[in-house]
């Protein structure tokens, strides 16, 4: 909570304006009073509400007179200051009274479920879409989510990408040409859930194990880190 500091200027001709001021201020535990005035002409004591009607004068060791009074207002509850110097509490109304506030505590934050982030799963890691790599291995313990992004990343005109069905994958079956993924780089973003196949449709690199399925959830309150495998999500020659 950030402090406030109330400047109080003690002069007897200042009595009414001060008690107007004050009634108008919300005082808060942990706010700073400041009491300002010329040192050696006021002071300031700290009383209870008996003394402060009777305008009983404490020991004046119990004064506070440096001019620049700072007190710091540490409990809640009524506060009583008055002017030690003649009878000018008693005649002059050189007195003040104040409650103070305990801490307001905000209400919590209403809960808001995470929103998901996608993840980057770039397939075979470093090794890239190649052959001689086990992709069931690879994907082994992964969990996809929707939204997330599947990265293919090969030699272009040495491998292909093609999104095959459960039959099309058991069987090697290659679609049509025009339906395969060629950049070299090729990003597909998991919109549904459900199970997807992926095969390379270049000479018999399917049917040598050049395939990949995975299992997609749908989208996940916890999400896990953002990436796994590697980082570096740039093309690059193999």
């Amino acid at each position: 909570m950030a402090t406030n500091r109330w400047s109080i200027v003690l002069f007897i001709a200042m009595v009414a304006a001060i008690a107007s001021s004050v009634t108008a201020k919300e005082f808060i535990v942990g706010d700073d009073k400041v009491f300002n005035y010329a040192a050696g002409k006021h002071n300031v004591f700290r009383v209870n509400g008996t003394v402060f009607q009777q305008c009983m004068i404490p020991p004046v060791n119990e004064a506070l007179t440096s001019g620049y009074d700072v007190i710091t207002l540490q409990t809640p509850g009524r506060k009583w200051y008055i002017y030690g110097v003649g009878k000018h509490c008693e005649q002059g109304g050189m007195k003040l009274f104040i409650t103070v506030l305990p801490q307001s505590i905000p209400p919590p934050a209403p809960w808001v479920s995470p929103v998901p982030s996608s993840k980057v799963f770039v397939v075979g890691d470093d090794k890239g879409w190649t052959l001689n790599f086990d992709y069931q291995a690879w994907a082994k313990g992964k969990q996809f989510f929707v939204g997330d992004k599947l990265v293919f990343r090969y030699a272009v005109g040495k491998h292909n990408v093609f999104r095959v069905n459960g039959t099309s994958f058991q069987q090697c079956t290659i679609p049509a040409a025009t339906e395969a993924l060629t950049s070299g780089y090729d990003v597909i973003t998991l919109e549904t859930p459900g199970r997807k196949w992926y095969i390379c449709g270049v000479g018999k690199h399917c049917l040598m194990g050049l395939k990949l399925f995975i299992n997609v959830l749908p989208q996940s309150t916890y999400p896990p880190p953002p990436y796994h495998g590697a980082l570096k999500l740039a093309p690059h020659k193999f």
